[in-house]
């Protein structure tokens, strides 16, 4: 594994807007931005706000994350709160503590996102948005769009936040969707593809079509790409991942996304787990670094990498670290540790049921076991 005093070349002050330059992440001046960040959820459930306020300070608890290495930020949040904050009517009644934020009382969950946002910048860390979900907890839907949603509610939200928040360089960029998922072996539109058609469904033209609009709102954003579940391949069928992991389309001449002047705006961000979450063919029995890499990572999305098509940044990855799991994560550190890669882990949050997060149900005592396997990987 690489050493922590590598990583700190690697490592650069926050201002500024990021771009691309082959597989790196770059700052204004072109030097290699590693983000090493992590998820806080619940914007994207019904709390419609980030969870954990009615125990943990605001303020604190981002100075707590930037002392212990964490960069930036990747904060979930549904489509629907999005569109309330854009019709002016904000929630103003959420889960909290007036004893522990009391510079929080009165506010609604758009002012606090602000807050955040403030608290953020004072620690040099930086934030990009997850459009988790098309509204409130309706994260397992495969699609970016339902029967009373169509695609345009997604995209009309994210051009009016990076419209909002085009003069606020804490916030680099926006995941436009998380998870798109379905398999391969269902074609009744109700799963994400990836091809060259138009296809509603189609994920490629999705992201192509919302990342026009994004960054004719902002063009200094990057745009974070999650990959699919499955991918019909035409040359070895079925090709399957974890939800917003299989980037294997990338591969495929013509597949890759696509946006035009903007090329160096493209960061491909796939989700990456380990068997606590789900079994899968390459956790068999004795299974390494050496297998993971040979079995799942090169087809997936390594391949990104080694050919300089456009950086990686794993938006999830995370999990339990007993068994298995602790095999999978450990492998999982060595690897981002020996590329330098940029990640956002999951989660902060201690109530993430097939995960768990770095502190526990006070929101206070920290995971030490899990924190001390990805510390040489943090911003240290």
């Amino acid at each position: 594994m690489l050493s922590v005093s590598l990583f700190l070349s690697l490592s650069v002050s926050a201002g500024g807007w990021y771009s691309t330059k082959g597989n790196k992440i770059v700052n204004s001046a072109g030097q290699t931005v590693r983000l090493t960040g992590l998820n806080w959820f619940g914007f994207e459930t019904n709390n419609e706000i980030i969870h954990g306020l009615w125990a943990a300070n605001l303020e604190s608890m981002v100075a707590e994350c930037k002392r212990r290495g964490f960069n930036t930020w990747r904060i979930p949040i549904s489509a629907s709160v999005l569109q309330s904050w854009k019709a002016g009517v904000p929630k103003t009644k959420w889960d909290g503590n007036p004893s522990v934020n009391p510079d929080l009382t009165g506010l609604s969950n758009y002012d606090v996102f602000k807050k955040f946002v403030a608290a953020a910048s004072k620690n040099n860390q930086k934030i990009f948005l997850d459009l988790h979900s098309v509204i409130d907890d309706s994260y397992m839907d495969n699609l970016w769009y339902n029967a009373a949603h169509p695609p345009e509610y997604i995209i009309s939200a994210l051009e009016w936040f990076a419209t909002t928040f085009r003069n606020e360089d804490t916030i680099i960029g926006i995941d436009v969707k998380n998870e798109p998922h379905g398999r391969c072996d269902k074609s009744d539109g109700t799963t994400a593809i990836w091809d060259k058609s138009s296809a509603q469904n189609n994920w490629k033209s999705f992201i192509e079509s919302a990342a026009k609009r994004i960054l004719a709102a902002n063009p200094n954003l990057l745009i974070m790409v999650e990959g699919i579940e499955c991918f019909n391949s035409p040359d070895k069928g079925a090709i399957w991942g974890w939800w917003g992991g299989n980037l294997s389309p990338v591969n495929y001449a013509g597949l890759g996304i696509d946006l035009g002047a903007y090329q160096n705006k493209l960061v491909y961000a796939p989700h990456e787990y380990g068997p606590s979450v789900s079994d899968q063919a390459w956790f068999h029995a004795g299974f390494s670094y050496d297998t993971l890499y040979s079995e799942h990572w090169s087809n997936q999305w390594m391949f990104i990498y080694d050919k300089g098509i456009a950086p990686l940044l794993f938006g999830e990855w995370g999990g339990h670290v007993q068994g298995a799991n602790a095999v999978w994560m450990k492998a999982f550190v060595q690897l981002i540790g020996k590329y330098g890669f940029s990640q956002t882990f999951w989660c902060l949050n201690p109530n993430s049921g097939d995960t768990g997060g770095l502190v526990g149900n006070d929101w206070k005592t920290w995971d030490e076991v899990k924190y001390n396997i990805i510390k040489p990987i943090l911003d240290l």
